[in-house]
C-alpha cells in the first residue's frame, strides 16, 4: 500500500515535560493527529481526529487507511509498546507502513518515583478487564505493576488479593503521575482496603512488604 508512513507516537505519562524531542518533531510535521482529546488538545493548531474503536476494522484504522496520502500521527499514552493502540494498528498495516516513536511509560515513572528498578516486575493491565488471575501473578512475582482504568479502585484490588489469601504485600498507588497534583501512597494490603475509592486512572504497584 502506497502512501505516507504513519507515526505511532508515545506521549509519555501526561505532562509535556516527559514528551521526547523526536515525538514533538514528528507531531509538528504531521498533517493530522489521531488520539484522545487530552493528547491532541496539547496541539490546538493541528487538525485532529478522535480515537474510534467501533467497527471492523475500527473507525480509527479506517480513517488512517483513507488518509494515507497525508502524514498521520497516532498519539498514544505512555509507550506504544505497552498496552496501546499499536497492537490494533499493526494488524492492518505492514511494518514498513508505520514507525513507532517510543515514549516514557507511566510504569517507568512509577518505579522511578520509588527509586527502584523494574526489570523483575510483572506488568499487567486491567483496563477493560477483570481481576481474574491476579492472585496467581502476585504469588509468582515480587513486584507487579497494574495499569488501571478507574473501574476498579486500589481498595478493590486489595480486597481481591485478601480474598485470595494474600496479605503480606504492600500496595503503592501512583496517581496523576507527572502532573502537579501527583501523589504516591504506600499501604499494606489490609490497610489499602480503607483507601478512598476516588483514585481514577492510576498505577498500582504490588510488592513484598518492606522490612
Amino acid at each position: 500500500m502506497s502512501g505516507e508512513k504513519v507515526s505511532v507516537i508515545g506521549m509519555g505519562p501526561g505532562s509535556e515535560d516527559y514528551l521526547v524531542p523526536l515525538a514533538r518533531r514528528k507531531i509538528e510535521e504531521a498533517d493530522v493527529l489521531v488520539g484522545s482529546g487530552r493528547m491532541t488538545g496539547l496541539f490546538p493548531a493541528k487538525e485532529s481526529h478522535a480515537l474510534d474503536f467501533a467497527g471492523e476494522p475500527p473507525g480509527t484504522v479506517r480513517f488512517i487507511l483513507e488518509n494515507r496520502r497525508r502524514k498521520v500521527a497516532v498519539l498514544v499514552s505512555g509507550d506504544p509498546g505497552l498496552y496501546s493502540f499499536l497492537g490494533v494498528l499493526a494488524r492492518y498495516l505492514d511494518p514498513g507502513e508505520y514507525e513507532v516513536i517510543p515514549g516514557i511509560s507511566s510504569v517507568q515513572l512509577a518505579f522511578a518515583r520509588l527509586g527502584e528498578s523494574w526489570e523483575d516486575a510483572a506488568v499487567r493491565s486491567i483496563h477493560g478487564r477483570d481481576l481474574e488471575g491476579l492472585v496467581d501473578v502476585v504469588r509468582e512475582h515480587g513486584k507487579v505493576a497494574l495499569l488501571t482504568d478507574g473501574r476498579l479502585s486500589p481498595r478493590d484490588i486489595a480486597a481481591h488479593l485478601i480474598e485470595g489469601g494474600i496479605k503480606d504485600r504492600d500496595l503503592v498507588v501512583c496517581r496523576n503521575l507527572s502532573y502537579p497534583d501527583e501523589t504516591v501512597t504506600r499501604a499494606g494490603i489490609e490497610d489499602a482496603v480503607n483507601l478512598t475509592a476516588d483514585d481514577g486512572l492510576c498505577i498500582v504497584i504490588i510488592q513484598e512488604k518492606r522490612a
